[in-house]
């Protein structure tokens, strides 16, 4: 599973994805679920913290499709 802890604004939030390649395809959408510049705080994949060095939706992004 991924999990994002990301901020909306000043609110801290949380989104679900069955794993990285379902956050990838949605991303790939003409609507995706975030804009690219969406601050991240933590992500994880099965309850491993991912190394990002963008902690920036954009940079969760390339780091799944480059893994």
């Amino acid at each position: 599973m991924l999990k994002i802890d990301y901020l909306d604004g000043k609110v801290e939030k949380t989104r679900e994805y069955k794993n990285g390649d379902q956050f990838v395809a949605i991303q790939q959408l003409e609507v995706p679920d975030f804009e690219d510049y969406v601050k991240i705080i933590q992500a994880t994949e099965d309850n491993r913290k991912l190394p990002l060095k963008d902690s920036t939706m954009y940079g969760l992004y390339n780091y799944l499709i480059n893994k």
